[in-house]
């Protein structure tokens, strides 16, 4: 008998205790039930090393360890208070009830905890692992743990210190640490309130906002949320008083999320630029923005494009910029606004004199929408950047726009692009640049103008000696060489940007020695003349000859090709009837064959 001070590992070992160990019957209990106590015999009975002390000391008495001599020398040695109690309903509850009980090992054997009910199964507890180790303290270590982590007990490890060694734990907690924190422990923070509401709602969370909930600029643009992920964000938004632009671009939030936004943002005095564009709001969601701009007078900003609006809420939008003199921006373009609406947008640029950027562009607005917007600008004093391209103009808009181009004196940035004005509207664009002296940069590409339509607009800036204008875009519009000529000339004089295509050549027609003219020869050719007449009346070639055969002979004489031509009133004479035949009689016979199929 030996033991071993220092680390409370104590080995017992007797040759008594060891033939009696070897008398044990070999039961099969939910496994091998035997011995490991170094021989042959008992490995191969409990090849699971699954019989503890507890169970051997139980068999060797028979259930009566007072009547066993290897039980009483060690009740002799350690003391009975020292040795575990065997008819208690828990013998791993005694083992490691206190720091200082005493556990004895012998080679190869393993501490488990038995089941309270007879017959249950067996759980090894240990590493299968025969190291000796010490089992000092180990209440502390399995005070917390459930069965499934007493596996760890022969691990050296300090668990209580695990920022010692190098692990993947922090890394793994930290997803934990931000999606599944405890939504109820700080009442009062943001995203407790978010996740409480993404909880309610059955919405899963979105990390990005979740770490960038507190950003000054929150921008979260084409993330999905819809309907539901926006109500969960609203309340955050409510309480929140960092952040000062709102960027949801292509969300899909539709009314119902712009609903759920509106009614937050009433209380919220610190965002003030709000970016909704192309999530679908519709009318309703945008007359809903509109009460909330009547009332909330911090958002400056509001950008609502790409939201298929249409003239059932531009009315709100009147009432809207009616009521609010610190709006700046209002940016609606690719929406479905018409002619009806655009009539409120010209009554709100006559109420309204705050609001300094407004963009309509690629809407359906005719030449009355147009002219109605255009007339508006005559009176504004507050607009400085506009956008009207993409919509119709046509002459008559391009005549209004003209006339308050000579009256307005606050706009410096026009935009009329892809706005269909013909090369008849270009002189009214022109007289109206004579006059302006604010506008600073004007944006007129892709409309039909033409090369000549383009020169009569810059030499309208060239006479316009008090014209301001920096920049003048016809975009890939093709011009003359004048054109190259006078813009070259005011740059140099004003340091004017012109933005255009190439240049054309100027080709100048010339008659050949002897006075001949090709293309008018050509024009005058008789069979010229025919063809042309076909296409404009919407012929065949075959169907006005056979018209011509009065006799359905399928030939043509040279009468019946004098008769029909006079009857079709086309231009020709007589000499040039006659060369007429002679180029469509192919064989010479004096007579025009042809086959009708």
């Amino acid at each position: 008998m030996s033991q071993e001070g220092g680390t409370g590992e104590i080995e017992v070992q007797t040759d008594q205790d060891h033939q009696e160990l070897q008398d044990i019957p070999q039961e099969n209990q939910n496994g091998t039930v035997g011995s490991r106590a170094g021989s042959a015999h008992s490995r191969e009975a409990d090849p699971k090393g699954l019989i503890t002390d507890l169970t051997r000391l139980k068999e060797i008495t028979q259930d009566d360890p007072e009547g066993n001599s290897s039980y009483r020398d060690m009740v002799q040695e350690f003391g009975e208070e020292q040795l575990p109690q065997t008819q208690d309903s828990d013998p791993m509850q005694q083992v490691f009830s206190e720091p200082n009980d005493t556990v004895f090992f012998g080679e190869g054997f393993e501490v488990v905890k038995e089941s309270a009910e007879e017959g249950e199964e067996i759980e090894d507890v240990l590493d299968e692992d025969d190291n000796e180790f010490d089992l000092e303290g180990s209440d502390a270590l399995f005070e917390d743990n459930d069965d499934e982590n007493v596996s760890s007990m022969e691990s050296d490890v300090d668990l209580y210190n695990a920022s010692d060694y190098d692990t993947d734990l922090e890394d793994a907690k930290e997803p934990e640490k931000i999606l599944f924190i405890d939504p109820y422990q700080n009442e009062n923070t943001g995203k407790s309130v978010y996740l409480r509401k993404c909880d309610e709602l059955g919405v899963t969370p979105a990390t990005y906002f979740l770490k960038h909930m507190d950003d000054t600029h929150l921008v979260m643009k084409f993330h999905g949320l819809g309907p539901m992920g926006m109500r969960a964000m609203s309340g955050q938004l409510e309480i929140n008083t960092v952040t000062e632009k709102i960027d949801l671009e292509g969300n899909f939030i539709l009314s119902e999320g712009a609903l759920y936004l509106t009614k937050v943002l009433r209380e919220n005095v610190y965002v003030t630029e709000l970016i909704l564009c192309d999530n679908k709001i519709g009318n309703a969601g945008a007359k809903a923005l509109c009460e909330l701009l009547a009332e909330n007078k911090t958002i400056i900003h509001l950008n609502l494009a790409g939201n298929d609006i249409e003239d059932q809420a531009a009315s709100s939008f009147y009432e809207m910029l009616s009521r609010n003199g610190d709006i700046k921006t209002l940016i609606l373009r690719h929406n479905l606004f018409e002619d009806g609406g655009a009539y409120w947008f010209s009554e709100s640029m006559n109420e309204n004199v705050t609001l300094e950027t407004l963009d309509i562009s690629f809407n359906r607005f005719t030449t009355k929408g147009c002219t109605l917007i255009a007339s508006a600008l005559k009176e504004n004093v507050g607009l400085k950047y506009m956008n009207c391209s993409m919509n119709g103009f046509g002459v008559d808009g391009a005549k209004a726009l003209g006339d308050s181009l000579k009256e307005n004196k606050y706009l410096l940035d026009l935009n009329i692009s892809y706005c269909r004005i013909p090369h008849e509207g270009a002189p009214f664009i022109a007289e109206g640049l004579q006059v302006n002296d604010t506008l600073h940069r004007l944006q007129i590409g892709s409309n039909p103008i033409q090369e000549d339509g383009g020169f009569q607009i810059l030499e309208g800036v060239d006479k316009a000696t008090q014209s301001v204008l920096r920049t003048l875009d016809f975009g890939n519009l093709m011009v003359r060489k004048k054109f190259q000529e006078l813009h070259f000339k005011l740059h140099d004089e004003r340091g004017l940007e012109v933005i255009y295509g190439d240049v054309l050549l100027d080709v100048v027609r010339t008659r050949l020695h002897g006075g001949f003219d090709p293309y008018s020869h050509f024009m005058n050719d008789p069979m010229t003349k025919l063809k042309n007449y076909v296409e404009k009346a919407g012929y065949r070639m075959v169907d006005l000859l056979k018209s011509f055969d009065r006799d359905q002979s399928f030939t043509i004489s040279l009468d019946e090709l004098k008769t029909g031509i006079r009857r079709c009133n086309i231009d020709l004479t007589d000499p040039q009837i006659v060369q007429l035949m002679n180029q469509l009689d192919k064989d010479g016979n004096g007579e025009i064959d042809f086959r009708y199929d």
